[in-house]
C-alpha cells in the first residue's frame, strides 16, 4: 500500500464525516439564534477528528509497510541462506571423496571435474554468499535507522554459519585438490615403473629365450676332445653373462615388489610374468650347474680350444650388458618438478658421458681379440667358423649397440637440456606471480576490511560518506589493472601445469574476495557508484523516526481512546492489506472493558519493535 492510497483512504473517511454533518445541517434550515453556537462546535469538533484520523491512518501506513518491508528482506535472506547451505551440505562429502582411480584417465577425469567445479561451478556461489552478506548488513542498518530491533536469522543461518560451512567446503577443497595432485602424482610413478619393468623384462626374456634348450642339449656326448673342450669354455662363458645378467632379474623383481606396494592396478599380470622370469632363473641356474658338472668330466676338450674365444666372450658378455643398461638409462623417462632435479639428472648424465672414452677403449680391445682370434684362424688355417663359440654376442651386435648408444647420448643431452629450460621459465613463472600476489593480496585484504569497517559504521555527514566511498572506487578501479595482470600470469602457470610456488602462499582465490569489494562499491557493475538512491533514502527515513509509543497513540485514535481496538474500525481506517495484516497479528485484548473481537494495539505495536514476545 503506498503513501499515495493512505491518504486516498484517509479523506475518503473525511468525507465520509462531511457528508453526516450536511445531512444534520438539512435537520436545521433556520436554526434558531441561541443554538448557533452550539452548532459552529460541533463542525469545528468533527473537521479536528477527521484530521487526527487522517495523520493516524497516515502514521500507521508508513510503519507498516516498513515492517512489511523489513519482513519481505528478512524472508529473501532465509532463503538465499538455506540455498547456500544446502549447495555447501552437498558439495562437501564430493570434495572429501578420496576413492582412488586405478589409471591417469580416470584420474585426469577427476581433475577436469574439479577444475570445472573452480571455473564454473564455485564463482556464482562466492557472489551469492557476498550478496547475502551485503543484504544482511543493509537489512541490519535499515533496521538500526528504523528505529527496530536488529534481525536474527533461524538457528544455523548466521552469518557466522555460513561463513563456518564455507571455511569447512574451503578446507575441503583444499584437501581435495592436493589428494587429486598426489594420485596423479603417484599413477605417473606407476606407470614409469611399469614401463621400466616392462623394458626390463623384454629384454631379459628376449635374452633367455631358448636358454634352457641349449643347456639341455646333449652335444657334449658325441663331440671329440676338442670340441667338449669348447664346450667347456663356452660354457664357462655363459656363466659369466648370467651371473651379469642377475643384477637385471633383481630389479625386476624389486620393481614387481614395488608395484604391489603401491597397488598398480595390473599387479596380477606383473606379478605372474615376475614370477615365470624367477622360476625360469632358478631352472637356469639349475641346468648351469648340471652343465658344467658335465663338461668338466670331459676336460681333455681344452687343449684345441683357442683361449682367445674365452677372453672375448668375458669381455664381450659384460661390455653388452652394459650397453644394453646404457642403451635403457638413455631412454628412461623422467618426471621433475624443479631445477634442482633436472640438474640432478644432467649431473649424472655428465657423469655417464666421463666414462664413455674408457668404454670405446674396452670396446676396441675387444675388437680387438676378435681380430687376432680371425688372424690366427687365417694364420694356421684353421677349419673351424670364425664365431666365438663361447658367446652369443657378435661384433655386429657390438658395433650396432655401440653406434646406437652414441646416438642416443645428444638426444638425451637435448631432452635434459630442453627440460632445464622449461623449468627455467617455470620458476621465473613462479617469481613473477609470487611477487605480484604478494603485494595485491595484502593489499585486497586491506580494502575488505576498510569497506567491511565502513558497511557497519556508517557515522558522520552523508555528504562525507559518499566521499569516502567515491574514493574507494577509484582507488578499486585504478587497481584492476593489477588484478588482470595477475590474472594472465596465472594463466601462464596453470598451462604450463605447475602446481606449487614455494615463493608466495597466496593463490587467485583471493580474486573472488576482490570481486566481492567491487560488488559493494559498484552494485551495478557500470564502473562508477550512484549515491542519489542512498541520499533519497537516508533523508527519507530520518526525516521522522517513529517509536513504539507514536504508534501505540495513533491506534488510540482511531480506537476513539479506547485500550483496544475492533476488526471494523481497522477496515474502516486503513487499507484492506494493512488492516487485514493487523487483525491477523494483533493479539486478543483481555484487559478491562473487553468486549467480543477487541483486539489488543498496545502489545502489538511493541511487537513492532521488539519491545514484546508477541
Amino acid at each position: 500500500m503506498t503513501y499515495v492510497s493512505c491518504f486516498y483512504h484517509a479523506f475518503a473517511g473525511a468525507e465520509q464525516v462531511r457528508q453526516s454533518l450536511k445531512a444534520h445541517s438539512a435537520l436545521w434550515k433556520d436554526p434558531p439564534e441561541s443554538s448557533t453556537y452550539s452548532y459552529q462546535e460541533m463542525r469545528r469538533s468533527s473537521v479536528h477528528s477527521s484530521a487526527m484520523a487522517e495523520t493516524a491512518a497516515n502514521r500507521i501506513c508508513k510503519v507498516l509497510a516498513v515492517n512489511q518491508e523489513n519482513e519481505r528482506l528478512m524472508e529473501e535472506y532465509e532463503r538465499l541462506a538455506s540455498e547456500l547451505l544446502e549447495w555447501i551440505r552437498r558439495t562437501i562429502p564430493w570434495l572429501e571423496n578420496r576413492t582412488p582411480e586405478k589409471t591417469m584417465q580416470a584420474m585426469q577425469k577427476k581433475l577436469e571435474d574439479f577444475r570445472d567445479y573452480r571455473r564454473k561451478h564455485k564463482p556464482p556461489k562466492v557472489q551469492e554468499k557476498c550478496q547475502l552478506e551485503i543484504n544482511f548488513n543493509t537489512l541490519q542498518t535499515k533496521l538500526r535507522i528504523s528505529n527496530r530491533p536488529a534481525f536474527m536469522p533461524s538457528e544455523g543461518k548466521m552469518v557466522s554459519d555460513i561463513a563456518g560451512a564455507w571455511q569447512r567446503l574451503e578446507q575441503a577443497e583444499k584437501g581435495y585438490e592436493e589428494w587429486l595432485l598426489n594420485e596423479i602424482r603417484r599413477l605417473e610413478r606407476l606407470e614409469h615403473l611399469a614401463e621400466k619393468f616392462r623394458q626390463k623384462a623384454s629384454t631379459h626374456e628376449t635374452w633367455a629365450y631358448g636358454k634352457e634348450q641349449i643347456l639341455l642339449q646333449k652335444d657334449y656326448e658325441s663331440a671329440s676332445l676338442t670340441e667338449v673342450r669348447a664346450l667347456l669354455r663356452k660354457h664357462e662363458a655363459f656363466e659369466s653373462d648370467l651371473a651379469a645378467h642377475q643384477d637385471r632379474v633383481e630389479q625386476i623383481a624389486a620393481i614387481a615388489q614395488e608395484l604391489n606396494e603401491l597397488d598398480y592396478h595390473d599387479a596380477v599380470n606383473v606379478n605372474d610374468r615376475c614370477q615365470k622370469i624367477c622360476d625360469q632363473w632358478d631352472r637356469l641356474g639349475t641346468l648351469t650347474q648340471k652343465r658344467r658338472e658335465a663338461l668338466e668330466r670331459m676336460e681333455k676338450l681344452l687343449e684345441t680350444i683357442d683361449q682367445l674365444h674365452l677372453e672375448f666372450a668375458k669381455r664381450a658378455a659384460p661390455f653388452n650388458n652394459w650397453m644394453e643398461g646404457a642403451m635403457e638409462d638413455l631412454q628412461d623417462m623422467f618426471i621433475v618438478h624443479s631445477i634442482e632435479e633436472i640438474q640432478s639428472l644432467i649431473t649424472a648424465h655428465e657423469q655417464f658421458k666421463a666414462t664413455l672414452p674408457e668404454a670405446d677403449g674396452e670396446r676396441q680391445s675387444i675388437m680387438a681379440i676378435q681380430n687376432e682370434v680371425e688372424k690366427v684362424i687365417q694364420s694356421y688355417s684353421i677349419r673351424i667358423s670364425s664365431s666365438n663359440p663361447y658367446s652369443t654376442v657378435t661384433m655386429d651386435e657390438l658395433r650396432t649397440k655401440w653406434d646406437k648408444v652414441k646416438q642416443l647420448v645428444p638426444i638425451r643431452d637435448q631432452s635434459l637440456q630442453e627440460e632445464l629450460a622449461r623449468q627455467h621459465a617455470n620458476e621465473r613463472l613462479r617469481r613473477q606471480f609470487a611477487a605480484q600476489a604478494n603485494a595485491i593480496g595484502p593489499w585486497i585484504q586491506n580494502k575488505m576490511e576498510e569497506i567491511a569497517r565502513s558497511s557497519i559504521q556508517i557515522t558522520g555527514a552523508l555528504e562525507d560518506q559518499m566521499n569516502q566511498l567515491k574514493q574507494y572506487e577509484h582507488n578499486i578501479i585504478n587497481y584492476k589493472n593489477n588484478i588482470d595482470k595477475l590474472e594472465g600470469d596465472h594463466q601462464l602457470i596453470q598451462e604450463a601445469l605447475v602446481f606449487d610456488n614455494k615463493h608466495t602462499n597466496y593463490t587467485m582465490e583471493g580474486e573472488a574476495e576482490f570481486a566481492r569489494i567491487m560488488t559493494l562499491v559498484d552494485p551495478n557493475g557500470q564502473g562508477t557508484v550512484t549515491f542519489q538512491s542512498f541520499i533519497d533514502f537516508m533523508t527519507r527515513e530520518t526525516a521522522d523516526t517513529d517509536t513504539a509509543e507514536q504508534v501505540i497513540a495513533s491506534f488510540r485514535i482511531l480506537a476513539s481512546d479506547k485500550p483496544y481496538i475492533l476488526a471494523e474500525e481497522l477496515r474502516r481506517e486503513l487499507p484492506p492489506d494493512q488492516a487485514q495484516y493487523c487483525i491477523k497479528r494483533m493479539p486478543a485484548y483481555s484487559g478491562p472493558g473487553s468486549v467480543p473481537g477487541a483486539l489488543d494495539y498496545t502489545a502489538f505495536s511493541s511487537a513492532l519493535y521488539g519491545e514484546s514476545d508477541l
